[in-house]
């Protein structure tokens, strides 16, 4: 769906009522409907469909095979064309260059940046967090597809505790990616999870849905992080990926632009807060004989 027309559902009671009365009807009766109301968006849909054959087509986690959820995969059209949150290409280039040992996801969602960062980190264990179990099964083949499923966790909603753990046992340097709605208000919280000071985050705030969680988050990690502020920014026809769907930007640059939208309310920021305290040294045991003694020395 366009973004503007759900702007539009949104505003009207009517239309919303209408909307969800739609949506009780079978899929099958509504397929049809959604080609009739809207047939250049879906036959862009269609074509980028067979293009992409299940892989992302641009950006830092291009060729990555990845599969949707039926809401995404109509909706947010970004994760395929590899625009989706484009503005954060170069705060996931410096993690694939800091090469992180442990990335911890929570709100894995379809898996963008838990499989993606997986495929771009060869040596790291993921541990992808994701509270809606239709999402576990996607997850985990996705994981197959893209031969990382050794390295890789699914775990259900991250609460302190489990979050707490997860850091005490993590292989450093470690890096949090968070997108949880607001939940990271509660959750992101160095008084609760003391090991939070020690690692690296990414998050998606949602003041929103939270007011004031993006300063509130400035403020608990000041002392303790260097913090980028990263601001959401229009789509241009640049985005979008032409070399791959040459024929849709140059015959329908109006469907290719909006095809980019992901449909956010207000402005949208992240943060990107790098810890200025250098991780624990890394130990490894040696055994040795003294005098027919077997010693266990620890090593730097």
């Amino acid at each position: 769906m366009r973004h503007s027309t759900w702007t539009g559902i949104e505003s009207s009671p009517v239309a919303l009522r209408l909307y969800r009365s739609y949506r009780k009807l079978p899929a099958s009766v509504r397929a049809p409907m959604r080609w009739v109301s809207m047939p250049r968006w879906y036959l862009a849909l269609a074509y980028i469909r067979r293009v992409a054959d299940g892989r992302v087509l641009s950006g830092p986690f291009a060729g990555m095979r990845l599969e949707l959820s039926p809401v995404s995969s109509r909706h947010l059209l970004g994760y395929v064309l590899g625009t989706q949150e484009l503005e954060l290409r170069d705060a996931v280039e410096s993690i694939v260059r800091r090469g992180y040992a442990t990335i911890i996801n929570i709100g894995a969602a379809d898996g963008y940046y838990a499989i993606g960062l997986a495929r771009r980190l060869p040596s790291a264990e993921v541990v992808g967090f994701e509270a809606l179990t239709e999402h576990h099964a996607p997850l985990r083949r996705a994981a197959r597809a893209n031969g990382v499923a050794a390295r890789f966790r699914l775990e259900g909603f991250c609460d302190p505790a489990g979050l707490k753990r997860e850091l005490e046992s993590a292989r450093q340097p470690a890096l949090v990616i968070a997108d949880i709605e607001g939940g990271e208000r509660e959750l992101l919280d160095p008084r609760k999870v003391s090991a939070l000071c020690r690692v690296d985050l990414l998050v998606e705030t949602h003041d929103a849905l939270a007011p004031g969680c993006t300063d509130l988050l400035i403020e608990r990690f000041a002392a303790t992080h260097a913090i980028e502020r990263i601001r959401g920014c229009p789509r241009t026809l640049g985005d979008f990926p032409g070399a791959a769907l040459p024929l849709l930007r140059q015959l329908m640059p109006g469907t290719a632009l909006e095809l980019m939208n992901e449909r956010r309310k207000g402005a949208q920021e992240w943060l990107f807060l790098r810890s200025k305290e250098p991780p624990p040294p890394i130990f490894t045991r040696r055994t040795e004989r003294l005098g027919g003694i077997r010693v266990a020395a620890s090593h730097i």
